[in-house]
């Protein structure tokens, strides 16, 4: 089996229904009796695992989410970067939330425009932007 060390894999444990672990099997220890799997190297014993097939290549990517932590625009930019990738936007004036997890449409040098159509001033309100991870 130490022809899977260094691959991607899905590994099959336990009883129906499985237990699927996915990621790169790192170690193939025969001294301990354990499959070492993923980045935080969990170390599986042979006798729970059933079966290891690799994983296409659609199966290694995780789906993207946001960053947890967003941060405020204030360059051109940003402004430009957000639109493109259709960025989640939170937009608040002063302690007062007026838009939650919307999309920019467009900006000009001081207003921007979201999606739901309203038009704002870049002067007078914060907006802060949440990228995509993965």
């Amino acid at each position: 089996m130490k022809h899977w060390v260094g691959k991607p894999v899905m590994m099959f444990c336990g009883d129906r229904p499985y237990r699927i672990m996915k990621g790169v099997l790192r170690k193939w220890d025969t001294a301990a009796l354990v499959a070492v799997i993923g980045h935080q190297e969990i170390a599986v014993p042979f006798r729970d695992i059933v079966f290891i097939k690799a994983l296409a290549p659609k199966e290694r990517a995780l789906p993207p989410v946001q960053h947890s932590v967003g941060y405020v625009m204030r360059e051109r930019q940003q402004f430009d970067n957000a639109v493109y990738f259709k960025s989640a936007v939170t937009v608040w004036k002063e302690d007062k939330l007026i838009a939650f997890n919307t999309t920019i449409l467009s900006h000009s040098k001081g207003a921007v425009t979201l999606r739901d159509g309203q038009n704002l001033l870049k002067s007078s309100h914060v907006f802060v932007v949440r990228s995509l991870r993965g």
